[in-house]
């Protein structure tokens, strides 16, 4: 087994690593952030479509042990640019945050890439991939945009606000069912899925601004 003693980050670690680097190559911080063009013009990091990652393996996508190559499951690529975008920040997440651990392995191909990941400690892989995962959103959501594009659609969820106290039920009862319809209407903003925007309130805590 592969012990790699990584440390825990603290959220708002994370989203300091990933305003940071928006500053650095997307300073204007425009919405939908052009993460692949980000990846491959500003880092030179060939972005390359593979055919059957998800079938053969079950994965979107993985980056060698370079650091000069995002391998992407063709049909993510082709057909949900939703999941593609969000696995090329959960990529570039491992480029930034993990680039030593990369280094010190070599695995350039996929068959590579799944010996290493079934060596590797399950708690050590786990917080790997959590990093990542809420790197992606930060990069693809970030804070300022996501807080602004809530109040601006705040009318969007009030007549289901309305009812739900009308009704006399409580905020803790209608919460979550408001907070997927006002993330329903602005992920496709951000050119993200529902999920992400809901994880980004919950963690962006952002949920004191739905009344």
């Amino acid at each position: 087994m592969i012990e790699l003693n990584v440390k825990f980050l603290p959220y708002e670690k994370i989203a300091e690593e990933a305003l940071n680097f928006l500053v650095k190559y997307h300073p204007e911080i425009t919405i939908p952030i052009p993460i692949d063009e980000i990846i491959e013009l500003d880092l030179g990091i060939d972005i390359v479509p593979t055919p059957n990652l998800q079938r053969d393996y079950d994965i979107d996508g993985f980056t060698s042990s370079n650091l000069k190559f995002i391998y992407v499951d063709d049909f993510v690529f082709s057909k949900r640019p939703y999941r593609y975008r969000f696995t090329l920040a959960h990529e570039l997440g491992h480029i930034l945050l993990h680039k030593k651990f990369f280094e010190a392995f070599h695995f350039n191909s996929v068959s590579s890439w799944e010996e290493f990941v079934t060596q590797v400690d399950p708690h050590d892989y786990d917080r790997l991939e959590t990093q990542c995962y809420h790197f992606s959103g930060l990069i693809l959501v970030p804070p300022k945009p996501l807080r602004q594009s809530l109040l601006d659609n705040l009318d969007f969820i009030s007549p289901d606000v309305e009812k739900a106290k009308s009704a006399g039920i409580e905020r803790n009862q209608y919460l979550d069912y408001v907070k997927n319809g006002i993330a329903s209407k602005i992920a496709p903003f951000f050119e993200v899925s529902t999920d992400v925007i809901v994880r980004r309130i919950e963690l962006g805590k952002l949920e004191e601004l739905i009344p």
